[in-house]
């Protein structure tokens, strides 16, 4: 076999390998179906608030009617926290590691924090003052309020709020790569407020591990790596020789 041909052909079979697509972990990450379906929105007892599924128009927030931009990266919906008085809200969705993998997280948020504060005292809207929201990894199974560190794998926005004086925020993009362990995890958005009014919204949300090649694409670069092999001790005979 012509070895430029072989080395061709496994170089190519591994940019293919190489190249496999991400393997997404979550379902609905842009509330397309116009629903929470594959989420868990929790609203804290008592709360004066809810989670909503708004069109994304630019048009107000749906219960206080606070002025939101429209996500030109978006589709139809997203997923915005709104009240009508104090309250603590989150929204999670589970996914699971079979092995310990380098996990990729991306989601577009904003959080209008009408009250100009910030106040980081947990996921309870009881504790006074509390104005804040986060974004953050979650281990599996844990409390969707929970504040205990043990409970948090990683932040990956706050807690806080996005520029204060410039209500109403842009969607801003974000994105974070971790290696966990593997096991069962929780992605969570979570808002709490005590002071004034806040809208958190939430779009465009991916958990996603590196793609795995193909059983063939994988069978093609042992094949050739072979080829390589006998080439190299056909060379290396034929020089003794």
């Amino acid at each position: 076999m012509n070895i430029r041909l072989l080395v061709g052909t496994v170089g190519a079979v591994a940019v293919m390998a190489g190249g496999a697509q991400a393997a997404q972990l979550i379902t609905n990450g842009g509330f397309e179906t116009g629903t929470f379906a594959g989420w868990t929105p929790n609203v804290e007892a008592g709360s004066g608030g809810n989670l909503y599924i708004a069109a994304n128009n630019g048009g107000p927030s749906p219960q206080s009617g606070f002025p939101t931009q429209f996500n030109p990266a978006g589709g139809n919906f997203y997923a915005i926290t709104d009240q009508g008085g104090a309250g603590s809200y989150s929204l999670t969705q589970s996914f699971t590691l079979a092995s310990a993998s380098k996990v990729t997280v991306s989601f577009q948020m904003f959080a209008n924090d009408q009250a100009g504060v910030i106040f980081d005292n947990g996921r309870d809207y009881n504790t006074i003052p509390n104005q804040n929201a986060e974004a953050d990894i979650l281990v599996g199974g844990a409390d969707p309020f929970t504040n205990a560190p043990a409970d948090i794998v990683s932040v990956l926005y706050g807690p806080g709020a996005d520029n204060l004086a410039g209500n109403p925020n842009p969607w801003t993009s974000y994105s974070s790569t971790l290696n966990l362990a593997a096991g069962a995890y929780q992605i969570r958005f979570a808002e709490t407020d005590n002071q004034f009014f806040f809208q958190m919204g939430v779009d465009n949300v991916s958990v996603t591990t590196a793609g795995v090649p193909e059983p063939a694409a994988w069978a093609m670069m042992l094949v050739g790596f072979g080829g390589l092999g006998a080439l190299a001790r056909r060379r290396r005979t034929a020089v003794a020789a």
